[in-house]
């Protein structure tokens, strides 16, 4: 029985016996250390990359998150430069651009137009004779041959108008009958009369509105206050969120459990409702206040006006919690690491804890968090501008734009599509750009 096992035993150490008896047909050098050129062949070192250059790689992989980015830096500066290269300014109301399409008429064509209404607008309150005798004297005053051909024309043109009770030839009837297309780009009367003088002119490459102001000077403050108005209430939204949250995640038992029911109680509340009550409330004190001095405050509030005000505060009141949440469920996590035990063990304050361990961890979330909610604030300042509850007159918005085009939308469609068209560029590619910067930026998506 010995015998057997010890065979057995020796079987199972019959590998190792051969791996030893190869070892010594191995060099003599064989365990001598390697010098730095053999390490260096062997072993090839890889770049150290940061946490953000990492991120930044993985946001570059995502196409359609980079071709967001690139046209929210389009409408960046379409919204902050674009106002200096235009020379008129958002409230400038332009003598005779009243009412101008994207596209008008040269001088030339103007001319020929204004000069065939009038002759066509004359004859209409002729009779038959009367006009042919006035034609016949302008020909003659004019020094050419008045023929039965004009004469017939003339009679024709006289008992058509006669026939359609004085109606009088529009503009678009007059270029229709001498041919006339429109050209790029609408000009006033007098901008007309200075390109026939040879100045340069500014094209109204959006048109005007009805009080002769240039929609496109307008498109890109709208924009501008659009943008300003989301950034600042998703700053908001990150100091508020962020610092109730990881107090919340960090003490946790009894304190963290009345924060969360005040959060539950906020989620109730309706914000738009908040928003015109504030605004209602808020404009008999703020008009007082405008009136009491004119320090640099009180022009700020009468630029935001008491509406803009309102969304503000009501942003710091009730639009962070989401926020929280997110980070509170962050910072329940991170607590339980080694590090903040140890800095619980040196004696670290929970300020310092939360101020240099958790929240910078928690900054992919933060960061993607707050992105995120820009175009939420810009479509919640839209509706309100669009309800008459935004931005006050004469300061305009994309939202506001499109409530004031409401009125014209059969005879000028072109009012509300391009601050529409804008609009729901700026907010798509805003997500779609924050979509991507969260798989960026979370190391559980790392590929």
């Amino acid at each position: 029985m010995a015998e057997k096992k010890m065979k057995r035993a020796i079987g199972s150490l019959q590998p190792d016996v051969e791996e030893i008896l190869h070892w010594n047909d191995l060099p003599a050098d064989a365990f001598e250390p390697a010098s730095e050129s053999e390490k260096e062949n062997f072993i090839q070192d890889r770049k150290s990359v940061s946490y953000w250059k990492d991120a930044w790689r993985r946001l570059r992989r995502n196409k359609v998150a980079m071709v967001a980015m690139v046209i929210v830096i389009l409408l960046a500066l379409f919204a902050f430069v674009g106002p200096m290269l235009v020379p008129y300014s958002y409230d400038q109301q332009i003598r005779g651009a009243n009412n101008l399409h994207p596209w008008h008429y040269t001088w030339e064509d103007k001319q020929r137009i204004s000069a065939y209404m009038e002759e066509q607008n004359g004859l209409a309150n002729l009779t038959p004779d009367e006009a042919v005798e006035q034609a016949r004297a302008e020909a003659e005053a004019e020094g050419r041959e008045f023929t039965r051909i004009d004469e017939a024309k003339v009679r024709a043109a006289a008992v058509a108008g006669a026939q359609g009770g004085g109606d009088t030839v529009t503009e678009e009837e007059a270029a229709e009958a001498l041919g006339i297309k429109t050209k790029p780009f609408g000009y006033s009367d007098d901008e007309l009369q200075r390109m026939a003088n040879g100045e340069s002119v500014f094209p109204h490459v959006f048109g005007t509105d009805t009080h002769g102001r240039d929609i496109l000077a307008r498109t890109m403050m709208g924009a501008r206050v659009s943008m300003i108005v989301g950034i600042c209430c998703a700053l908001i939204v990150l100091v508020i969120g962020a610092l109730y949250g990881s107090i919340s995640g960090y003490c946790g038992g009894k304190v963290d459990a009345v924060m969360q029911r005040i959060v539950e109680i906020i989620y109730t509340i309706p914000e738009v409702l908040i928003i015109l009550l504030l605004g209602t409330v808020l404009r008999p004190v703020l008009s007082n206040f405008q009136n009491s001095g004119d320090g640099p405050l009180q022009s700020l509030v009468t630029v935001l006006g008491p509406n803009l005000i309102s969304i503000f505060i009501a942003f710091g009141m009730l639009y962070w919690v989401t926020m929280s949440r997110i980070i509170r469920g962050q910072i329940l996590q991170l607590k339980q690491q080694e590090y903040v035990t140890a800095a619980r063990a040196l004696g670290a304050k929970g300020g310092r804890i939360i101020k240099r361990h958790l929240l910078p961890n928690c900054i992919g979330q933060i960061v993607t968090t707050t992105f995120l909610q820009i175009p939420s604030a810009i479509f919640t300042e839209s509706f309100l501008s669009f309800l008459g509850m935004g931005v006050t007159a004469p300061m305009t918005s994309l939202g506001s734009m499109c409530s004031d085009a409401l009125g014209g939308l059969s005879t000028y469609p072109y009012r509300l599509f391009i601050p529409a068209i804008i609009l729901s560029v700026m907010i798509l590619c805003l997500n779609l750009f924050g979509d991507g910067l969260r798989d960026a930026l979370d190391p559980r998506l790392k590929k």
